[in-house]
């Protein structure tokens, strides 16, 4: 609901800086008190960058039912991780854009030359490089958007044989439990800045589902 803290979560090489946009149109045009976890993407370990935003999430709203997170990429993948290990005692909705949850053929590809696997540092190569399954099962809705636009360096790495954002795969975006899932002509890093990708975020985060136009 309007007021509700939304927390976002960054991807890899980044600081939150390019969530800015994103966070001003859920502030001033859906009324939510934006919040940004910065964390280092290139070094420390998974369970560790967890318990930071678990207890980031708890110290911007100490109301469990009213702090939603918003995650882009690998911070997609890290809000999973944290709300299904150790912060399951959130209740709000969340939202990941173009969260790669079912692993990275990128990453996979990318780390296959050692020069590049320090670019990549260990949080991808443990979550990203592991094509583990994953699902949800929380108490809370979990919304998942994808996008089509071919604009990103993941392509270099992966032979995509299906539609994607340059370097996630739509289908490496759905995992089982989701409440709703969203393909967008949007390219990976695009969809941030992206008014309608804001509009489907802040209705998501009030109603656990994405926004349908009639036909």
């Amino acid at each position: 609901m309007a007021g509700d803290t939304v927390v976002l979560v960054h991807g890899l090489w980044m600081n939150g800086a390019e969530m800015a946009v994103l966070g001003r149109r859920l502030r001033h045009e859906h009324g939510f008190d934006v919040r940004t976890f910065a964390y280092p993407t290139l070094h420390g370990e998974t369970a560790d960058a967890c318990r930071r935003l678990a207890d980031f999430a708890w110290t911007v709203n100490r109301d469990p039912d009213r702090v939603h997170l918003v995650g882009h990429s690998l911070g997609g993948v890290l809000v999973h991780r944290m709300l299904s290990t150790c912060g399951t005692g959130f209740r709000g909705n969340s939202v990941l854009l173009a969260a790669p949850l079912n692993g990275s053929r990128a990453a996979v590809g990318a780390a296959r030359w050692p020069a590049l696997r320090p670019l990549l540092g260990p949080l991808v190569l443990d979550e990203l490089t592991r094509l583990e399954s994953r699902a949800w099962s929380g108490p809370a809705a979990l919304g998942s958007i994808a996008g089509t636009l071919r604009v990103g360096t993941g392509q270099f790495f992966a032979h995509f044989d299906e539609d994607n954002d340059g370097t996630v795969a739509v289908s490496e975006t759905r995992v089982h439990g989701l409440a709703d899932h969203l393909v967008v002509s949007h390219s990976h890093i695009g969809m941030l800045f992206a008014q309608d990708i804001a509009r489907q975020v802040a209705h998501f985060l009030e109603h656990g589902a994405f926004q349908r136009v009639a036909a």
